[in-house]
């Protein structure tokens, strides 16, 4: 492993009516008190909202760069996880927002995964109008996913239907936060984000994490930093066009992944459901004549160069159809699904009954 000493990079990304500064390496927030400052006009009170489970030594180092910036802590802690980003814990922090008297000239500071970051993202574009926001990810997936794409408000029994706004002013990613080489499904989680992100960007984009691969997988440091920072570029600058088809893109893997997820049951780790769920759709955009099979193929080894593991288990086609379905139609009146058209290119099309019933049969068959 290379060492991580004195490890730094800066990048602004792209978001919808702005952007955002992220800063990755190590020890980034041993500097982030002048960050904290910088962020609003004059430092009176900060919000710091916690994902419970986050380290102490880490909490304890953000109390003291808010106090040494000038501001009063006022801690708000959320669950970790999904239930994050339910209404009633959305309302638990708006409820907690308005005791500390925070107005949009304060400042929040969320530290945690995907999940409370995103609910993080949602209040801070609301409060009085718009509120400075801080993340600090604890995850290499939260750093890719959260301060660009923020994950919805679950209602009822409907998963991410109340959409998200990028709000993030500031990241802060600190290895020495986030980086938990045991944490195995974190580090898969954020290696199939940067596939999703590579097949929606460009074949350049692909080239450069087909090289980096195997020292991703090593925990280079360096190279870990420079996939990390180019992976949230491009995720920002696809998010921010004007095409609402390129945007659109990265939702590619995402219906059939939640459809097999709830077919399969939490066992399934949300990492494999996506990587199956691209290397399904290569082979459905394949069948459509869309996308050569060269590329099927090379999208494969890239997912097993970044050791994402396929699933073995009994799906039955007919429900695991009924279910992709379900998915989509809660979410729109078209059944679309995210097809490959070249490496690089990832657009919305309907398929036919007939192919996806064959390829669905096909799939299950070579997983049982």
């Amino acid at each position: 492993m290379t060492s991580a000493t004195a490890l730094r990079k800066r990048q602004w990304v792209s978001l919808p009516g702005g952007s955002c500064d992220v800063r990755l390496g190590t020890n980034v927030l041993d500097e982030s008190s002048a960050i904290f400052k910088g962020a609003v006009g004059k430092p009176r009170v900060a919000a710091l909202v916690i994902e419970r489970g986050v380290a102490e030594e880490h909490l304890e180092l953000l109390r003291r760069q808010l106090r040494d910036a000038g501001f009063t802590v006022a801690e708000v802690a959320l669950p970790s996880g999904p239930s994050a980003r339910t209404l009633s814990s959305t309302a638990s922090l708006l409820t907690e927002l308005e005791a500390t008297g925070v107005t949009a000239d304060d400042l929040m500071v969320a530290v945690g995964g995907v999940d409370v970051l995103s609910v993080a993202s949602y209040v801070c574009a609301q409060w009085c109008n718009s509120m400075p926001l801080v993340m600090v990810p604890t995850s290499c997936a939260a750093l890719l996913e959260a301060p660009v794409t923020p994950r919805g408000i679950d209602v009822g029994g409907r998963e991410q239907v109340l959409s998200l706004r990028p709000a993030a002013k500031h990241v802060l990613f600190d290895f020495g936060v986030a980086l938990d080489e045991d944490d195995r499904e974190d580090a898969l989680m954020a290696r199939v984000l940067m596939v999703v992100t590579a097949m929606c960007d460009s074949e350049a984009a692909f080239s450069r994490l087909w090289d980096h691969a195997d020292k991703i997988c090593s925990f280079d440091h360096e190279v870990l930093c420079d996939q990390l920072q180019d992976t949230v570029k491009l995720r920002g600058k696809t998010i921010s066009s004007t095409a609402i088809a390129l945007r659109q893109s990265l939702s590619y893997g995402t219906s059939f992944a939640r459809a097999l997820q709830r077919l399969v049951g939490d066992e399934l780790p949300a990492s494999t459901a996506r990587a199956e769920a691209l290397r399904f759709q290569a082979r459905l955009a394949a069948g459509e004549g869309m996308f050569e099979v060269d590329d099927v193929l090379a999208q494969d080894e890239l997912l097993d160069m970044l050791e994402l593991p396929l699933l073995h288990a009994t799906v039955d086609p007919a429900e695991l159809i009924e279910a992709v379905r379900n998915e989509r139609f809660a979410r729109s009146n078209r059944f679309l699904l995210g097809l490959p058209r070249k490496l690089g290119r990832v657009r919305l099309a309907a398929v036919s009954d007939e192919l996806i019933a064959e390829h669905v049969a096909a799939w299950c068959a070579s997983r049982a």
